[in-house]
């Protein structure tokens, strides 16, 4: 079984000669029959006319011994054509003229009546001495005396037409082989050419390195074929370098994360073991650094949810869920927390959503833990149900200080808080809002924030139906 070759060009080249090859060979084909085919018929309706010429003849001659006697004039009707036979055979069946150069054994075919036009259905197919289709046709032809007849019999060798039909195929071979090595080379060349645009592309995109993510692949020149490969890797690019500045800023703000309670460990404990200190002390330094402990086992855990979720690896167990109960159930845990800041939290609405239960008691626990960290004393916190015609939705509102337009598309990125600095924040590491967008595109959904001037601000999820 025939293999491509593995390169690009090689495999067009191929093709390419394939195709011309197959064309130039049917092309040589046809014009070597439909030339057999002509000269075929040129020859029989030579061998038509030649007949008709010594019908003639045989007509201005009054007798036998005159045609043995005049024998030339009945050869000059085949001279000059080359391969022509002629055959007068008498009334006795004894031969009174013959041109046969070669001696070819022609044998007498039926003869068309004297008074019968010759016809294309009175030719005769003979095989000459070396093998070859020849034509030939006899006729009876009636002499001036009215009372003799003649059969005159004409032959075209076919050993000639044989011969300039074997120049005609060498010739459509030789110019076969040209073509081809013709297009071999031209399409070599083209392909080249073609492909000098994919090998500049692949320079370029050699020299991309992870310190420079920012070039681009240049679409100026290229073909038109490539401009949709190019703009799609240049878009990768541009993934690629987003997502490498988002990982590095992660790796930022997961060292200041991280720097700040073991700071307060090694303080306090560099603290504590400057100086013998009570049993009393020595208790409390041990149960501040149980919460920093605390802190950083949340922080963990949310980011190892975070990195299985990346890579799909978060088993989803999805059920018909009773939306209002649910939240319900976390309203009653924030009750305490609520209550010491007299908040309170308001729930309105019926649905079902199909959700894993423990990822949406996550996200909306997050939700409401936010909402209080934001909420001034003496406010209501509303949670809204919400059921639509494709989905269900779940809005979370407080009222507050406030988002900044330019902040809100960043609300659910990882790390990301409020606070300029970026720190100085012992309840909230910056994840919470980032676990709620994993677990929404989870389940297919989505999570937006919204908070306009003056108005509340709100935290919805979308769940479809």
């Amino acid at each position: 079984m025939m293999r491509w070759p593995a390169s690009l060009a090689a495999r067009l080249v191929l093709a390419f000669v394939l195709v011309a090859g197959v064309m130039l060979t049917g092309a040589g084909t046809y014009l070597y029959y439909a030339l057999n085919a002509q000269l075929r018929a040129t020859d029989d309706a030579m061998l038509l006319g030649k007949i008709v010429q010594l019908r003639h003849c045989a007509k201005d001659t009054q007798s036998i011994d005159d045609i043995v006697r005049d024998a030339r004039r009945y050869t000059e009707v085949v001279s000059g054509h080359e391969g022509l036979i002629l055959r007068v055979i008498g009334p006795d069946g004894r031969t009174l003229v013959e041109a046969n150069p070669e001696g070819e054994p022609v044998a007498a075919p039926a003869a068309v009546p004297p008074d019968v036009l010759a016809s294309e259905s009175a030719l005769h197919t003979w095989w000459s001495r070396t093998g070859i289709a020849s034509r030939a046709i006899a006729a009876q032809a009636r002499l001036g005396n009215h009372r003799d007849t003649v059969t005159v019999l004409v032959a075209q060798d076919g050993d000639s037409r044989a011969a300039l039909m074997a120049s005609y195929r060498r010739h459509i071979f030789l110019a076969v082989i040209a073509g081809v090595a013709a297009v071999a080379l031209l399409s070599l060349w083209l392909v080249r050419s073609t492909l000098k645009g994919l090998a500049r592309i692949g320079r370029q995109a050699a020299s991309v390195v992870p310190s420079q993510l920012d070039t681009r692949l240049t679409l100026e020149g290229a073909p038109r074929e490539l401009s949709d490969l190019l703009a799609a890797l240049n878009a990768m690019l541009t993934r690629l370098q987003d997502g490498f500045a988002r990982l590095s800023q992660f790796s930022a703000d997961l060292a200041h994360d991280f720097r700040t309670p073991l700071a307060n460990l090694v303080g306090q404990t560099e603290v504590t073991l400057a100086h013998p200190r009570p049993a009393g002390e020595y208790r409390a330094v041990l149960e501040s650094s149980l919460e920093e402990y605390a802190r950083l086992s949340r922080m963990i855990e949310d980011m190892l949810f975070l990195a299985r979720a990346d890579h799909a690896r978060v088993a989803l167990s999805v059920a018909p869920l009773d939306a209002r109960h649910e939240i319900q159930v976390l309203v009653d845990y924030f009750e305490a927390v609520a209550a010491d800041r007299d908040i309170t939290i308001q729930v309105c609405g019926n649905g079902r959503v199909r959700a894993d239960l423990t990822l949406l008691r996550r996200a909306i626990n997050n939700l409401l833990d936010n909402a209080l960290r934001h909420t001034p004393g003496g406010a209501r916190i509303d949670v809204a149900v919400q059921v639509l015609p494709h989905n269900t939705t779940i809005a979370v509102r407080n009222p507050g200080p406030g988002i900044p337009a330019a902040s809100l598309p960043l609300l659910f990125d990882r790390f990301y808080r409020g606070d300029p600095a970026r720190a100085n924040s012992e309840r909230s590491a910056g994840l919470g809002l980032a676990i709620v967008q994993t677990i929404m595109d989870l389940h297919g959904g989505t999570a937006q924030a919204s908070s306009p001037p003056g108005g509340p601000t709100e935290f919805r999820l979308t769940f479809p139906a």
